[in-house]
């Protein structure tokens, strides 16, 4: 494996965290276990002493000293010391050794510092360190000293056991433990290795699809597995390319549709201009056709307007002005702009009847919102078709929802959820002759979210499309608060709602 990949790394840690783990682990345990066992030898040597302590007050009165025949004697002191494993020593006053029950490795004479010790207690005292220092061997030991009924002392009762059984015994306990850790560091370093491995593989995938991706693959997916954190990452970069890849599509047709709008016009000008240079256009009619220059200016400079509103939006430049004033006074600005062409295409506009419904936002954002879906929605009403209007306040919701359908051949379905997509145009579903390079929608979409509102659309193919969105209606204002922002408003612009003008902006029955 490469040192620098995450599955060595991983690996590595695994392997460190476990050895240190079962050290710290052993060395605990054969802690506890030497003190357990010193903790048990101890009160097993107690318990020797003071058996033997009861046989000689049985026996011989507490009186070391009466005892003639030390042959019975020893004879007792072998079965208790048979039985707990140790020697068992009787000493007279002067520390010398009467019996013991070890005759092949028994010394004569207790150690003076371990009859210290015994006389300043009534009670079994440990002497471990004296023997061990005298002997030279390491020794659990006990000792007492034997009382008679008025309370001198008569002699002394040791009782010692060799460190060395208690070694064996965890030295063989060490062994199991160790063969135990390497079981255990065995099968732990497998199961690492497959969890590591089931692990790093999802990470393959997202790198060698995103490598892929790099590459100009574009359709490059990771495979999602699971839920947890490597299948979100997995998740989210397939979004991302997928978001990445509609933009790249988005772009190839804005360059084509883009190219196409500005060639168009741009091949007109020319053509017109370079015949009025060279003299092909007689000056008499100079006039119509540097009219029809103009009208595709016009066009380049509608076209560009929006490119850099697209961009101002996208870049957050985009600054919001909100107050309170009539939303009727922007749909009836609107409308008269576009009086002319409702005229020449003979178009009915339904349902413009002005009223006072007072919203809070950006005037001029909600005027480009509904300039951009007006201005759709005539590029394709057939001739004689018409247009309707729609406004409505909900008091609950406190929003103003603004409906403006038009008669045509209807949007399919399908085209619906991306008709608000930068640079879509749904061409086989709306006319044969699309107009714009599909970026007033997007643009309007952008501005009315922006302004706390929502924008969707609803058609019915062969009879209407309807662009419904909403805008938060304004909050409720002092009379005399009121007054003022209408007698701006009114200052501002003039209040054309409550004054139609022309024969297609009547109401129609």
């Amino acid at each position: 494996m490469n040192n620098k990949s995450i599955a060595s790394r991983f690996f590595t840690s695994i392997s460190v965290l476990i050895m240190v783990s079962i050290s710290l682990l052993g060395a605990t345990f054969m802690a506890f276990a030497n003190r357990y066992f010193e903790s048990d030898r101890l009160n097993i040597l107690n318990l020797c002493v003071e058996s033997v302590e009861d046989n000689l007050a049985a026996n011989y009165d507490s009186d070391i000293s009466s005892i003639d025949d030390v042959a019975p004697v020893t004879e007792n002191l072998k079965l208790i010391s048979d039985t707990t494993q140790s020697t068992v020593m009787i000493a007279d006053l002067y520390g010398k050794v009467i019996t013991c029950t070890d005759n092949d490795d028994c010394t004569t004479e207790i150690p003076q510092a371990a009859i210290i010790l015994a006389n300043a207690s009534d009670e079994v005292i440990r002497v471990s360190d004296t023997f061990t220092k005298h002997f030279q061997t390491e020794y659990y030991a006990v000792g007492k000293a034997v009382r008679d009924s008025v309370g001198n002392v008569t002699g002394y009762i040791f009782v010692a056991s060799s460190i060395g059984t208690i070694r064996i015994f965890t030295n063989a306990l060490l062994s199991m433990f160790l063969v135990s850790a390497c079981v255990m560091i065995l099968v732990s370093s497998i199961v690492s290795l497959a969890v590591t491995s089931k692990l790093i593989t999802p990470l393959r995938n997202i790198s060698d699809a995103a490598k892929r991706f790099s590459q100009g693959d574009l359709s490059a997916r990771a495979k999602v597995e699971g839920e947890d954190e490597v299948a979100h990452l997995a998740y989210t970069f397939n979004n991302m390319a997928a978001f990445a890849e509609n933009n790249e599509t988005s772009r190839s047709n804005f360059v084509a549709n883009i190219a196409h709008e500005l060639r168009t016009p741009m091949t007109s000008i020319k053509g017109f201009v370079d015949g009025i240079i060279d003299g092909t256009i007689p000056p008499e009619k100079q006039g119509d056709y540097l009219s029809i220059v103009s009208t595709e200016i016009g066009r380049l400079a509608r076209l560009t307007n929006s490119m850099l509103d697209m961009s101002k939006l996208e870049s957050g430049e985009f600054i919001m002005n909100v107050a309170n004033y009539n939303i009727w006074d922007t749909i009836s600005a609107v409308a008269f702009a576009f009086e002319s062409r409702i005229e020449n295409a003979d178009i009915q506009v339904r349902g413009f009847e002005p009223s006072r419904i007072r919203v809070a936002a950006d005037q001029d954002i909600i005027h480009q919102v509904v300039y951009n879906i007006v201005d759709n929605a005539l590029k394709f009403t057939p001739r004689g078709g018409y247009i309707a209007f729609n406004v409505t306040e909900d008091k609950q919701s406190n929003m103003v929802t603004v409906k403006v359908r038009n008669s045509g051949a209807g949007i399919p379905q399908e085209d619906l959820p991306y008709l608000f997509d930068r640079f879509y145009k749904a061409d086989s579903s709306r006319s044969v002759h699309t107009k714009g390079a599909g970026i007033g929608l997007y643009i309007a979409k952008t501005l009315v979210t922006r302004s706390g509102g929502d924008i969707h659309v609803e058609s019915e193919l062969g009879e209407y499309t309807e662009f419904i969105f909403t805008v938060p209606a304004a909050a409720n204002e002092k009379p005399a608060q009121k007054a003022k922002n209408d007698g701006k408003n009114s200052k501002a612009k003039p209040d054309k709602a409550d004054k139609p003008k022309g024969r297609h902006l009547k109401p129609h029955k």
